[in-house]
């Protein structure tokens, strides 16, 4: 188990839909290819599956409040 795993807590299930980037891209209000940035530098939380991405919004909202500043 890696670090990053074992720092997130355990849900136990999977409780929420998990969203293409399309859609991510879309609730963030940002392009496509700015997503794929963020994930390229390791700075947007997501998940590999096969060749695709996949992101839930509760990773995405505490990325957004993580990173809000004022």
């Amino acid at each position: 188990m890696t670090q990053q795993a074992k720092d997130r807590p355990d849900t136990g299930s999977f409780t929420e839909p998990l969203l293409n980037a399309d859609e991510a891209a879309q609730l963030l209000h940002v392009p496509r290819s700015t997503l794929y940035e963020l994930v390229r530098s390791r700075h947007l939380p997501h998940v590999r599956v096969g060749r695709g991405l996949r992101f839930t919004r509760s990773d995405l909202a505490r990325w957004v409040a993580d990173n809000t500043f004022g």
